[in-house]
């Protein structure tokens, strides 16, 4: 396993490279695109932590990670995608309160769950600060983009809530009644993911705008982060994966958004 995931880091890297690569010549063609620059700040930071993860597993494979430098990269990382997508979406402060709030209040709860399981109070919550102001943006820019109907919304926040509360409840059970809660906590994280893809493959299907595209973009990959901190062993190497691909598709709607503007 250990093998397997420095192989998927290495791939995920090279990737992280090209994106990299092409942002930053995106960004050379279009110098007054603020969505541009995030962009670029963006993947050189996503690619600068897996080069530290990668390093690490490499010389200490066995060691536990320390608070080190990838936590503060990871962070910026997480406030930049937000700044993504205000950028490519720009909205009032008061565009969606109610699905900011809801928002906001489920990744909160994912903060708390991160440090029950870690034990990390200090890094979990300076993530856990960029985190909930990035879920915070996305549900703000899906609200003001119309990409998700009324029922959407109700289904989408029944999904987190079951989610959340499925989690919750691994603490208080032992095997087997763990395993099956975990199960069906998978089981809901990956028709969510499901849920996305479907939504942004047909918004390319029909044109839509590119800001749209970008918001189901970036929720999109905001659910997969979702997952992988969710996630253990071979289900979280096959996660790792499908994230890369998502960050390719963030890219693509980033891109689109600055050619047109």
């Amino acid at each position: 396993m250990e093998l397997i995931m420095i192989a998927t880091n290495l791939v995920q890297t090279a990737v992280l490279a090209v994106l990299l690569f092409l942002s930053i010549r995106l960004l050379l063609k279009n110098t007054n695109s603020l969505t541009a620059v995030f962009l670029s700040f963006f993947f050189a930071l996503w690619f600068l932590a897996d080069i530290y993860w990668l390093v690490y597993d490499i010389l200490r494979a066995d060691a536990r990670m320390p608070f080190a430098a990838n936590e503060f990269a990871e962070a910026a990382l997480v406030l930049t995608l937000a700044a993504i997508l205000n950028s490519a979406v720009p909205h009032g402060s008061h565009a969606a309160v109610r699905q900011v709030v809801f928002g906001a209040l489920f990744a909160v709860c994912n903060v708390v769950l991160w440090i029950a399981w870690s034990g990390e109070w200090v890094q979990d919550i300076i993530t856990g600060l960029a985190f909930i102001w990035l879920i915070s943006s996305v549900a703000c820019t899906l609200k003001v983009v119309h990409a998700l109907s009324k029922k959407e919304w109700i289904l989408l926040g029944a999904f987190c809530a079951l989610l959340i509360a499925g989690q919750g409840l691994t603490f208080f059970f032992e095997d087997p009644v763990k395993s099956g809660i975990d199960a069906g906590c998978y089981l809901l994280l990956f028709l969510v993911i499901l849920y996305w893809l479907v939504k942004l493959i047909v918004s390319y299907k029909r044109k839509d705008s590119s800001k749209r595209l970008a918001s189901l973009a970036v929720a999109n990959y905001v659910w997969i982060v979702v997952t992988l901190f969710m996630s253990s062993g071979i289900i979280y190497t096959v996660i790792f994966n499908v994230e890369t691909i998502t960050g390719v598709l963030v890219f693509l709607a980033a891109a689109k958004v600055v050619k047109e503007s």
